[in-house]
This record gives C-alpha cells, sequence and structure tokens, in this order.
C-alpha cells in the first residue's frame, strides 16, 4: 500500500492527525514526502485491520516484527526467545 493509501484506508488526514495527537498539516506533508517510520508503526496495527490483509506487519518488518510486537510473535519465535533453563524445583 502507498502511503496515501494508508492514509485514506483511515479516514484522511484529519483521522490520521487525531490518531496520533498531531495537527493536520504534518498529516498532510506525509501525503507527497511519505509517513515517517516511526509513526507508520504506531499506526501499523490499525493499517493491518483495516486493510484486510492489504497491509501486514509481519511483511513490512519481517526482521522487527517481534522486536515492535512481541505478543504477537508466533508461539515458536516466543520459545526460541525463552531463557534455556529456569528454576528449578526439588520434593
Amino acid at each position: 500500500m502507498t502511503d496515501p493509501e494508508i492514509i485514506q484506508l483511515l479516514g484522511g488526514v484529519t483521522s490520521v492527525a487525531r490518531m496520533l495527537v498531531i495537527k493536520p498539516p504534518s498529516v498532510h506533508k506525509w501525503l507527497k514526502k511519505g509517513i515517517p517510520e516511526e509513526r507508520l508503526i504506531a499506526l501499523a496495527g490499525q493499517v493491518e485491520l483495516r486493510s484486510n490483509g492489504r497491509f501486514s506487519r509481519r511483511e513490512r518488518w519481517p526482521k522487527k516484527y517481534d522486536f515492535y510486537w512481541p505478543e504477537l510473535a508466533r508461539p515458536a519465535e516466543c520459545a526460541s526467545a525463552q531463557p534455556q533453563g529456569g528454576p528449578t524445583s526439588s520434593s
């Protein structure tokens, strides 16, 4: 999806500005300059939800997906991230 498509999908310039608690002229600039990465990350969940799969956080940030959204990582990814060992109990 292009940045203007993302802004339109989210309801337009004013709507996106409200979501991010910023002024509409800032968002309007993104129509030509592009959405700054940190702002796109903040909007990504809504974009994915509203795009019905056209936008995927996992595809957009394949190497950082689990860093930005660890709660959404696949179970196998979570298991490999767990520290090995742990408390042992003796009975």
